[in-house]
């Protein structure tokens, strides 16, 4: 059996499945960063009047939340 690891297989693993608050921030920084750079460059856009999604558009906005990201899915793969 091979007991080689490769560098950094456990490194920032929670201990029992937990996750601390500092990856949850970050995590949460890194999607609020991913959504809001999605509506930036016009790849997540809400559907227009034929049920479409505008050209480049690649996420469907599915729903705005008051105080929060909006709910995106994502439609399109280019």
């Amino acid at each position: 059996m091979n007991d080689r690891r490769r560098a950094g297989d456990d490194a920032g693993a929670p201990t029992g499945g937990q996750e601390t608050d500092d990856e949850r921030r970050s995590r949460d920084a890194a999607e609020r960063a991913f959504v809001q750079g999605l509506i930036a460059r016009g790849e997540a856009a809400e559907l227009d009047e034929h049920g479409k999604l505008p050209p480049g558009a690649t996420h469907e906005i599915v729903e705005w939340r008051e105080g929060d990201l909006p709910k995106l899915r994502r439609r399109r793969f280019s």
